[in-house]
């Protein structure tokens, strides 16, 4: 009787503080739909290195990473840009990356807080459609989906483990990651 009244307040608790990141996340993570895309960004963007992210057999998307400086470097703005290969859902790229972000050992509320900001970032994409991550070492990070929407995280512990879900020495695909910066094999 006493645990099922624990279990019962533990699940109120956490359907309380997913609905105050939902509120939160409207209210202060900004979004625009215009058709800013990250060129506007990055005054003279260079072309760092781009490789496929496959999943089994299927290709899912092309990545290119773009700097300030002439060769990978995490002290300068980088920009991530991702060109889909086939249809991908919202739903899974999302729980793909927080199957990702789980690995940098965060508490579960942090958890949900994160997989809020992707909610409000994250969109479907179809075949040939684009999407890109501006990343700063300051902690601010932009998504970006061409012709649609632009969001703004200013929260530096969610940028760095998201940017290196790809870029991070660390990453579940070294081979993909050395390609993306540079050091093709």
């Amino acid at each position: 009787m006493i645990t099922r009244f624990f279990t019962t307040k533990i699940i109120f608790q956490r359907i309380k503080l997913f609905f105050l990141v939902i509120i939160f996340n409207s209210l202060f993570v900004p979004v625009s739909l215009s058709n800013d895309w990250w060129n506007s960004i990055l005054e003279k963007p260079y072309f760092i290195g781009e490789g496929v992210l496959k999943v089994f057999i299927w290709d899912i998307y092309i990545l290119k990473l773009y700097s300030e400086s002439k060769k990978f470097n995490k002290d300068k703005a980088l920009v991530l840009e991702f060109e889909y290969l086939r249809n991908t859902s919202k739903k899974s790229v999302i729980k793909a990356s927080v199957n990702e972000l789980k690995k940098v050992n965060i508490s579960n509320n942090k958890l949900v807080i994160w997989q809020g900001y992707l909610e409000q970032s994250i969109s479907d994409m179809l075949k040939g459609e684009k999407a890109a991550i501006y990343w700063e070492p300051t902690g601010k990070i932009i998504f970006f989906v061409q012709g649609g929407k632009k969001v703004v995280i200013q929260d530096n512990e969610f940028a760095n483990a998201y940017i290196n879900i790809w870029l991070g020495e660390n990453t579940e695909r070294p081979k993909l990651r050395k390609k993306i910066i540079g050091q093709n094999e």
